[in-house]
């Protein structure tokens, strides 16, 4: 038998299958649980970036009807156990909450007031009285790397080297020397970061939050609570986006469950938007140095030097090298990575991180060196294709990144753009063209998934991972109905508990290649064992008959013109249910990753293995309009183009790199973190401050998912990830264009009319 004999549903336009009970508000995400006697909690979270509570007065919030408790560093019972950093523990928490009075980063919690209703926890919160002893603090990476307050961390591990760069910069004719910037951007998921913590007796915990690994939450209460991981049962069916910053714990899961135990009733705490600016981790500022030098119209070498900003602890690199180190085909090259610690807290994970800033820095140089050389910007990149992993050496698992070019710009119409900055008019209205290149690494997870067949012809799958709202609900159910050779609707895909077989998080892109391919494992091994029952049974048509020979379609095995229906198999045997359980190592693994899955941790696959280089690679090309008197731009109009190997529903994952092209208009024209110097805190910590676009900031945009490309190299199913590919390069290209408009290079975001006017 091979992989679905038929392909009714995998690679089609499929509907969201949770999208019916989201719209009918029948979806539970977290903060929705309802638990008889649920309390609410309130966060207060320190006002200051780094120093001490000098003084903490909780009487006047105590004496607020409806409060039991305000929880703090001078509560008694609240020590914890050592939990480690990233990826097992939490970002930021083995600076673990309410250990003692020291503030080592903004938005760090002080306090937690429990109380019956919402309304009296939230006024007690505003009668807490704290005063901090303040110390010079660096909340920014500019001010870090003016300060020596706190270190810089070299990473050598991130660095790469190869060929002689400095030899040949130091004897080129012809070097171009720039300095890209990005600044700090925050998550903002349509769902804010909850928790309700329901305990039974002192042992075990019932968790309610929106994670995008579950695991986190397992290990990080067994850790700092003395618990066996599975004690601690985590329920995340539902999650209202992530991009990341739902991928680990953080503090104030701790302090609600602790909250709960010591109250011996539920507990919810839902945080504010303004706490999610401080709290739950953001992308880190960066700062990137080239120096490249030209032969011709060709770069003969290029180095980079990165500076990114962390926390004051458990350091979470933003891997602004990684695109730069491989994506062009250049000899001699050179990258170093310095980390810059601050005290604006744990940053984390954000959709590509390290991509999306890095590739900014490197296509706006790519565009710079090619009017250096006179060239059109898509043939200087043509010119520079890497047919190899520049960085490893190794061939890729697949790459179409010259039929992306050729696509994309073929439905742009490149091919009519006039080399002159200033020279596209539309009226009085400067009109600019620019593309860049995306690429984003592949990575992959051991994996493991259950498929059960009832007697009635409903089927069950179960893994337990996630569905951040990029369609896991919906691409699982199509390969199980694909493999099974039943209707969509008779599949119901179960998600978001602990108790279900275990998976990595949801992250790098990998939650569709590496969980659809346990499922497609799981659907496969039902249907060989349902074969095997039906081949080895007297009473079957299709008894005696050689597996390879039969096919399933319609709820039922075949071979010619004899049919054995699946819930005949069953019943004949006797069942009203039969399941398989499969566990799977994508290509480029081995025992040790599913050793770490079953024990809790990721057992993640990087992108590079033995064999292969595994990267998805996509161009972009995008119109901007400028308003000449106002310097205004406008992103009228983005056609990206993008290989993800298999596509797996034509529909979500159209909307995923939609999804990715608009948050890099955001991140080229909008986003940016705003710090007080004075306090260390967040000025725009709202989304009114905070800008992302609107409707009205988005023209035309179109995505075109390349097909006919599957890579069995990265999985089973030949597919790829396509949730944070259509970010990267995406600010590049609007910066271009913005250049090609006005003639003015902005080599840092967000490009405000203030740059493009000064």
């Amino acid at each position: 038998m091979t992989a679905g004999d038929q392909k009714k549903y995998v690679g089609a336009r499929v509907s969201r299958v949770d999208g019916p009970a989201k719209v009918r508000g029948e979806a539970t995400f977290a903060a929705e649980h309802d638990l008889a006697g649920l309390l609410h909690a309130v966060l207060i979270s320190a006002a200051c970036a780094h120093g001490r509570v000098s003084r903490l007065d909780t009487a006047a919030a105590r004496q607020v009807p409806g409060v039991l408790d305000v929880f703090s560093h001078q509560s008694d019972g609240w020590k914890m156990g050592k939990v480690g950093g990233y990826p097992r523990g939490p970002a930021g928490t083995s600076l673990l909450p309410f250990q003692g009075p020291e503030i080592s980063y903004r938005g760090e919690p002080v306090a937690l007031v429990v109380a019956q209703t919402l309304e009296a926890a939230r006024h007690a919160a505003l009668l807490v009285e704290i005063e901090y002893d303040r110390r010079p603090h660096h909340a920014t990476l500019q001010a870090a790397l003016d300060g020596p307050l706190l270190a810089r961390k070299p990473l050598p591990p991130l660095g790469h080297s190869r060929g002689k760069p400095g030899r040949i910069l130091k004897h080129a004719p012809h070097v171009i020397e720039r300095t890209y910037d990005t600044p700090a951007q925050h998550h903002n998921p349509m769902e804010m970061h909850a928790v309700i913590a329901d305990w039974d007796g002192d042992e075990r915990v019932t968790i309610y939050e929106p994670t995008q690994w579950m695991q986190s939450a397992q290990g990080t209460l067994a850790a700092a609570l003395g618990l066996e991981p599975e004690d601690v049962h985590v329920v995340s069916p539902f999650v209202g986006g992530g991009f990341g910053s739902k991928a680990t714990s953080w503090p104030h899961l701790l302090v609600t469950a602790l909250a709960a135990r010591v109250l011996r009733r539920p507990v919810k705490l839902v945080l504010t938007r303004a706490q999610m600016f401080a709290a739950v981790g953001y992308r880190a500022a960066t700062r990137s140095e080239y120096r490249a030098a030209l032969d011709g119209p060709q770069i003969s070498a290029l180095e980079l030097h990165a500076h990114t900003q962390t926390g004051p602890a458990d350091l979470f690199p933003e891997q602004v090298g990684m695109i730069p180190k491989m994506l062009y085909a250049t000899e001699h090259m050179e990258f170093k990575q310095t980390l810059v610690q601050t005290h604006a807290g744990p940053n984390i994970m954000m959709r590509a991180p390290g991509e999306a800033s890095g590739s900014f820095g490197l296509e706006v140089l790519m565009d710079e060196l090619a009017a250096e050389t006179g060239l059109d910007p898509l043939e200087f990149r043509r010119r520079h294709h890497a047919d190899t992993d520049p960085e490893s050496g190794k061939p890729f698992s697949s790459k179409h990144l010259l039929e992306c070019y050729d696509r994309a710009a073929g439905a742009f119409g490149w091919e009519r753009r006039t080399p002159e900055p200033g020279s596209m008019k539309d009226g009085d209205t400067l009109i600019g063209w620019g593309m860049a290149t995306a690429a984003y690494p592949v990575y992959a997870s051991a994996a493991t998934a259950r498929a059960r067949l009832h007697a009635d012809g409903r089927v069950d799958v179960e893994a337990g991972s996630h569905d951040i709202g990029t369609g896991t609900y919906s691409i699982l159910a199509q390969i199980a109905a694909d493999a099974l050779g039943t209707d969509l609707e008779r599949v119901t895909v179960k998600l978001g508990d602990s108790r279900l077989p275990k998976n990595g998080y949801s992250g790098g892109s990998r939650t569709a290649g590496s969980v659809g391919s346990a499922v497609l494992a799981a659907a496969q091994g039902l249907r060989q064992e349902l074969t095997d029952l039906a081949v080895n049974d007297p009473l079957s048509p299709l008894h005696g008959l050689a597996p390879i020979d039969i096919e399933v379609r319609g709820g039922a095995l075949h071979a010619g013109t004899l049919r054995d229906p699946l819930t005949d198999i069953l019943t004949r045997a006797g069942r009203d249910q039969h399941e398989t359980y499969r566990e799977i190592i994508p290509s480029g693994g081995g025992q040790k990753e599913l050793d770490a899955l079953r024990q809790g941790q990721d057992g993640m696959i990087e992108a590079v293995t033995d064999t292969h280089a595994r990267y998805s690679f996509g161009a972009v090309f995008v119109e901007v309009r400028v308003d000449p008197d106002f310097m205004t731009p406008r992103v009228s109009r983005i056609v990206g183009a993008f290989d993800i190997g298999q596509v797996l529903n034509a529909k979500t994952a159209e909307s995923q790199l939609i999804g990715g092209l608009i948050w890099g208009v955001s991140a080229a024209l909008h986003e940016q973190g705003e710090t007080d110097p004075a306090t260390g805190l967040v000025l725009n910590a709202n989304l009114a401050d905070y800008h992302i676009p609107v409707n009205a900031d988005i023209g035309e945009v179109r995505a075109i998912a390349l097909n006919g490309h599957p890579d069995f190299h990265t999985s089973a199913l030949g597919a790829r990830g396509a949730g944070e590919l259509g970010i990267v390069g995406t600010a590049a290209a609007i910066a271009n264009a913005i250049h090609h408009a006005t003639g003015k290079r902005i080599r840092s975001t967000p490009i405000t009319v203030d740059k493009l006017l000064g």
